[in-house]
């Protein structure tokens, strides 16, 4: 029993355990989570995007602001 218990705590120092390993459940469980928070964060750059060009004065053409700046003030 003596050499047996020196054995085993000799190799123990360097290697590791079984259970300092995730289970598959969990590498699974962390592959999703991973994969939805990559989803969310392409669903609100796209909302994002789209208030952006929405907002965006610039995209507008000159010639519409214009007619509907001259009408407002005809008015």
């Amino acid at each position: 029993m003596d050499d047996r218990a020196v054995n085993q705590n000799s190799g123990a120092t360097g290697k590791f355990s079984i259970l300092d390993w995730p289970t598959p459940e969990m590498l699974q469980a962390a592959n999703r989570a991973r994969a939805r928070a990559v989803c969310d964060i392409i669903v609100a750059l796209g909302k994002w995007a789209l208030a952006f060009v929405a907002s965006d004065p610039i995209s507008k053409s000159p010639q519409g602001a214009a007619s509907s700046g001259s009408l407002g003030r005809r008015s």
